[in-house]
């Protein structure tokens, strides 16, 4: 899978506004709310082109029931992102193939990764500096092959790690 890096596009936010009315209709009450986050919700931000969205489900009994009716809109479920793997949670991608265009974490209402999810993305929203710190490193460590991919991810994961260490300073 290719990684590209694009400019901000407003039609994200319009994308977003689609897909969580989707989801939310398609999940039968099972899901609560649908929240945009990642850069794709960062005016001007760099951003791989993926709208990446965490949704709150009250009950963890009904996450396999709400990841297959999110299955129907041409999702596929993946692998869960090794942060977050101490948690029961599902992540999916659109489209089943081919290069994601959106990604949807599924974990519980007011979970420790839902909670980290949202202080790290309001961090980003309000910090100029860290946003300008998270586009560096973006442009840095971008670069196309799979062991390149797996730095981005890593890359990524590490600043996550320190800027939640900063904020807990503050």
């Amino acid at each position: 899978m290719a990684m590209r890096l694009m400019a901000y596009n407003e039609q994200w936010q319009q994308e977003f506004v689609q897909s969580r009315s989707m989801l939310l209709h398609a999940t039968e009450g099972w899901l609560t709310d649908v929240r945009h986050v990642g850069s794709t919700a960062l005016p001007h931000m760099v951003a791989q082109p993926v709208i990446d969205m965490i949704a709150a489900i009250q009950d963890l009994q009904g996450l396999n029931e709400a990841a297959t009716l999110i299955e129907g809109l041409n999702y596929a479920r993946v692998a869960a992102p090794v942060w977050c793997q101490d948690e029961l949670v599902a992540k999916l991608q659109k489209p089943r193939s081919g290069p994601p265009t959106h990604a949807v974490l599924i974990v519980r209402e007011g979970s420790p990764t839902w909670q980290r999810v949202l202080a790290l993305q309001t961090v980003l929203e309000v910090s100029l500096l860290e946003r300008q710190n998270f586009e560096n490193l973006k442009r840095d460590h971008f670069q196309p092959g799979c062991a390149a991919e797996q730095q981005y991810e890593q890359a990524k994961i590490n600043f996550f790690e320190e800027l939640e260490a900063r904020s807990g300073e503050a």
